[in-house]
C-alpha cells in the first residue's frame, strides 16, 4: 500500500514479483479506450454494433451476453466493463477502438511501456488467464495511477449499481449492473473513516482473488492506493485490505 499524497510506501510484499492480473487488466483496457476518446478517434456516445460472435476458450466466463446485431454505446460498454467486469464488453470495445483485439492489445502494451510498467505484458483486453499475460504489483500501481486521472472512469467506478441500456433488433434491453467491489456492494463492511474513488477487482484460478483501489481519508484527505493479489477467497481478500488500512489508523 502506498500513501499517494506523500508518495511513501506504507507496506509492500514482493512489489516486483510477477502476478497474473485477471480482470484488473480492464484498468488498462479502459485507459486505452479513453485515450481514443480524448484523441477524437471515437466518442463516448458512439453507437457500437456487435459485428461477430464473441467466444472464449473457457467455460463460465462472466459476460453480459452480447450477440451479433446488438448495439450499445461506448459509455454503456465502459459501465459494463468496470462495474460488473463483463468480458464481452472488453472484446467489443477492443474491436471498435482498434478494429481487432490484436491491434488493441498492441496499444495496451505500448501504453504500459510509456507508463514505466516494463515488466507487464498483455495478450487480451479482459484478463482471462494466459501464461503470457502478466504484470507486477508495482507496474499495476503505475497503470492504476493513470486510470485515476480519467474523470469519466472514476465517475463510473463510483456506482454500486447501474441500469445499462442496449438494443437488440427493435427491443430496448435494460440490465441492472452490480459492483464486483464487495465494499461498494455491501457484501463486506466498508472500513470506517475512508471512501473509495477508483477500483477494480479480478478473479481467476491462477490469479486468485485480487483488488486494487484508492482510499481517501475522510479526515485528512490523504490518498492511499491498496493492492491485494492471489488471495485464497473473497473473505481473505477484503480482510487483507482491512489489515492494510489498520496500519494507518
Amino acid at each position: 500500500m502506498v500513501n499517494k499524497t506523500r508518495n511513501t510506501v506504507v507496506s509492500a510484499v514482493n512489489p516486483h514479483k510477477k502476478i497474473y492480473p485477471a480482470s484488473m487488466t480492464k484498468i488498462m483496457t479502459a485507459i486505452v479506450v479513453m485515450e481514443a476518446v480524448e484523441a477524437g478517434e471515437i466518442s463516448l456516445q458512439d453507437t457500437v454494433v456487435v459485428r461477430k460472435e464473441i467466444e472464449f476458450n473457457e467455460e463460465n466466463v462472466l459476460v453480459m451476453g452480447l450477440k451479433p446485431g446488438d448495439y450499445i454505446t461506448v459509455d454503456e460498454l465502459l459501465h459494463g466493463l468496470l462495474i460488473s467486469s463483463f468480458n464481452d464488453c472488453a472484446v467489443v470495445l477492443a474491436r471498435y477502438v482498434a478494429n481487432s483485439v490484436k491491434s488493441f492489445v498492441e496499444r495496451m502494451n505500448t501504453k504500459a511501456v510509456q507508463l514505466g510498467a516494463t515488466n507487464t505484458h498483455f495478450v487480451n483486453p479482459h484478463g482471462l488467464h494466459d501464461n503470457s499475460h502478466y504484470t507486477t504489483p508495482y507496474d499495476l500501481y503505475l497503470i492504476f495511477q493513470e486510470f485515476l486521472t480519467k474523470d469519466t472512469l472514476v465517475q463510473i467506478d463510483a456506482n454500486s449499481t447501474y441500469v445499462l441500456t442496449m438494443h437488440r433488433e427493435d427491443e430496448k434491453i435494460e440490465i441492472e449492473l452490480h459492483s464486483t467491489n464487495g465494499f461498494l456492494s455491501k457484501s463486506f463492511d466498508m472500513p470506517t473513516g475512508f471512501h473509495i474513488t477508483g477500483w477494480k477487482t479480478g478473479t481467476t484460478e491462477k490469479a486468485g482473488n485480487c483488488i486494487i483501489l484508492e482510499f481517501v481519508s475522510d479526515t485528512t484527505d490523504e490518498k492511499y492506493i491498496c493492492l491485494v493479489s492471489n488471495a485464497k477467497d473473497r473473505e481473505a481478500l477484503y480482510q487483507n485490505v482491512e489489515d492494510m488500512l489498520k496500519q494507518i489508523y
